[in-house]
């Protein structure tokens, strides 16, 4: 192979049970390259990764790393090489601290002595040439989400890679962050490093991208340079294979009576909050990360306990005290972090459609199971998700399709009212337009939508009006007429008085 490859991989093929997961990909990576990696979910940009990384063995093809084949490949060997990825999962220790997780297995010591102010120093020296500011001391466990992120993403830097693979890292992140990360992906461009870039959030690929492969279906659709394709238009049909022409379409539905209303409701994150939703519309909860909102939505849920205010359905008051009784009121929740809160990994796709639902398959106090099933594959073919069968473990899944599983389970259920928190985080464009049209759906049906989304064009493509949310009080209410980013994005700093805030915020 030409001495200037970094990556080389020729006819990669890779098989699973009932799916092609690959099919003879082939792709060329040069040293300061950044690629992106790009595809609807179920395209094959994991395994292909997990092939790199060693953590999946091809069916055939080659690998070739700096003009050697790579005959026998394992996380081990991958490392060796150094070839580093971070995944959507973070993959740190939580209960170590930030500077152990560095140091893991090779703390400087002294007489069997570990040189802790040593190690903290040079952790804390690192994260600065870097542009982080995290304490080094605290234990991962204590970090927020976005920050043990940017610590799986430091780890990764630590050992003097030579290809770096980021799947989906600004997906939690905040945009201060997000810069950040460009900055360290800009640095290790000029000091040679290659760079593997996996996002749905398309823009980011013409920004930090040089060039950008497509898969679907497991098939090559082809590389080309960003500055080619100039633009998201003209590669979302490449990956689809169709025009999306109106991501965010919505239907004149008609609204009508009241589902939902709050009065004064406050909490540990947000005080003196009111809002109705009526049928046939979709509420928007917008604000900066930390701003409250999931907080709001936990506690109508019943997840959270409420410290005062009230809480009506219909134009009946309620007392909710947990999700069971949210749930007998109708009410749905689908969380922000669904691969903690949302699934039961372990557990199949008709578990995981049916687990609130078994009561409608009840005969004489036991589950029909076949009639369980038989909601299941009517609700798997209702949304169109992909699957080999619906005993197959939902952890299987692509992210977009355990999303659709968690869907499937709430329109099971036949809620008035579904709470859907970030619902298309890591998920496709076209997945993403495919769970845009299902909202239609529900509205037709007379149910209320609840969106919380930090992604401006989806909430203000959606949405008949938006709460803004800041610092946990309410800024304003927004017309669907008076809708632009600017004026979203004011109000959601409206209440955050210290300008250090702001910056973690944005």
């Amino acid at each position: 192979m030409a001495t200037n490859d970094l990556l080389k991989l020729e006819g990669i093929c890779k098989t699973f049970p009932a799916v092609k997961a690959l099919d003879n990909v082939s792709i060329n990576i040069g040293p300061g390259e950044v690629r992106g990696l790009v595809g609807e979910n179920g395209a094959g940009k994991s395994t292909l990764i997990k092939i790199i990384t060693g953590a999946y063995t091809k069916d055939s093809g080659k690998m070739f790393f700096l003009g050697e084949e790579i005959k026998k490949n394992s996380p081990l060997v991958s490392k060796e090489l150094g070839v580093f990825a971070v995944y959507q999962d973070v993959m740190v220790a939580p209960d170590l601290s930030v500077a152990e997780n560095f140091f893991l297995g090779s703390q400087p010591s002294h007489a069997g002595i570990i040189k802790w102010g040593e190690m903290y120093k040079n952790a804390n020296k690192f994260l600065e040439n870097i542009g982080l500011e995290i304490d080094v001391k605290k234990s991962i466990k204590e970090l927020s989400t976005a920050e043990r992120e940017m610590i799986a993403i430091a780890k990764s830097l630590w050992y003097e890679p030579k290809l770096v693979i980021f799947d989906e890292p600004t997906a939690v992140l905040t945009r201060n962050e997000t810069r950040i990360l460009f900055n360290i992906i800009r640095n290790l461009k000029e000091k040679g490093i290659g760079i593997i870039y996996i996002s749905h959030n398309l823009e980011e690929v013409f920004e930090i991208c040089d060039t950008v492969t497509i898969l679907k279906d497991g098939s090559l659709v082809g590389t080309y340079k960003t500055e080619e394709l100039e633009n998201v238009d003209k590669l979302i049909p490449l990956m689809v294979g169709r025009e999306i022409n109106e991501m965010y379409f919505r239907k004149g539905s008609e609204i009508g009576d009241e589902i939902l209303r709050v009065e004064g409701l406050s909490g540990k994150k947000f005080d003196n909050i009111s809002f109705n939703v009526r049928s046939g519309e979709i509420v928007g909860l917008f604000g900066l990360m930390g701003s409250g909102r999931t907080e709001i939505a936990r506690t109508i849920f019943g997840v959270d306990k409420a410290e005062s205010g009230k809480i009506f359905v219909k134009g009946k008051e309620i007392k909710i005290t947990n999700p069971n009784t949210a749930l007998s009121y109708g009410i749905g929740y689908l969380p922000e972090d669904r691969r903690k809160q949302g699934i039961f990994p372990q557990q199949d796709i008709d578990f995981n459609v049916n687990i609130i639902n078994y009561d409608k398959a009840m005969n004489f106090g036991l589950i029909n199971h076949k009639k369980a099933q038989k909601n299941t594959i009517t609700f798997v073919n209702k949304l169109s998700i992909k699957i080999g069968s619906i005993f197959q473990l939902i952890s299987e899944l692509s992210g977009g399709n355990q999303q659709k599983v968690i869907i499937a389970r709430w329109l099971s259920k036949n809620s008035d009212l579904l709470i859907f928190d970030e619902p298309t985080v890591g998920i496709d464009v076209g997945t993403k337009a495919e769970i845009y049209r299902l909202f239609n759906e529900i509205l037709e049906e007379k149910k209320g939508i609840v969106l919380i989304s930090s992604y401006l064009p989806e909430i203000m493509g959606l949405c008949d009006r938006i709460i803004v949310i800041s610092n946990g009080k309410i800024a304003g209410e927004v017309k669907r007429k008076d809708f632009s980013e600017e004026y979203l994005l004011t109000l959601a700093m409206k209440y955050v008085i210290k300008n250090e805030k702001i910056k973690e915020a944005v």
